[in-house]
């Protein structure tokens, strides 16, 4: 039973080397998901500033409309002009035509000042543009590289996956069913590799005796303290 357990300490680090791998795949697409929103986030100063652009385009119509409605309230006056009998009705009227083309003139001047501010916010659109373009490749480029090791990792999990098939033929098959009971149980962690006189799990000290029966005793050996199989490499007398 004991002279299997180099191999079934194989079998345990394969196990902790696919769940390494299974970590990565799952944590990869949260990644790049991120990325997405951050690069997208970015660009919102474009979305802002077209919102701008479309509001100074409503308000020019808005002071066209304007414009529209003095010049035909001052062609009224000119009709109402030609029935006038008295120079008084026609001097008045006079007066309401000047006063309004003195309103087209300000609303003009306005109109003049949203077209420039129009030209500043297009200006500022083309800007944003060209710098979201230079962020965005940048954030692409990372993505490609995140999908292009979340495939290496799919099919590196592929891989090991089938040397965890092979590495399970050659292990006892008691040992393979007492590994698989415990597996559920214990998180996936059976195997304690002993390097010292501690459990390398649970890091309690291991009772001498118990040390002792690890080198001595063909039996397999449970850890008091977290249940674990224990293993230690045990090197012959040249190696020492």
């Amino acid at each position: 039973m004991k002279e299997g357990l180099d191999v079934l300490y194989a079998l345990q680090l394969k196990d902790d080397q696919l769940k390494d791998i299974e970590a990565i795949i799952k944590e990869i697409p949260l990644k790049i998901k991120a990325l997405e929103d951050e690069r997208d986030s970015r660009s919102d100063v474009i979305e802002k500033a077209k919102k701008k652009l479309q509001h100074n385009g409503e308000e020019r119509k808005k002071l066209e409309r304007e414009i529209t409605v003095i010049k035909d309230k001052i062609a009224k006056y000119k009709e109402q002009m030609k029935k006038v009998t008295t120079n008084k009705e026609y001097q008045g009227f006079s007066n309401e035509i000047k006063f309004e083309e003195a309103n087209i003139i300000g609303v003009e001047e306005k109109i003049i000042e949203k077209m420039c501010e129009s030209d500043e916010i297009m200006g500022m659109i083309r800007a944003a543009e060209g710098e979201f373009k230079k962020i965005a490749d940048a954030y692409n480029q990372q993505i490609q590289d995140m999908l292009a090791n979340l495939d290496y990792h799919k099919n590196k999990l592929t891989e090991e996956t089938q040397s965890k098939k092979e590495l399970r033929a050659r292990v006892d098959p008691k040992l393979l069913k007492a590994y698989d009971n415990l597996f559920v149980k214990k998180a996936g962690k059976v195997v304690s590799y002993v390097q010292t006189d501690f459990c390398g799990v649970c890091n309690i000290k291991i009772r001498p005796q118990v040390l002792s029966e690890m080198i001595l005793s063909s039996d397999l050996l449970i850890c008091e303290s977290c249940g674990r199989i224990l293993f230690k490499k045990i090197v012959d007398e040249v190696e020492e």
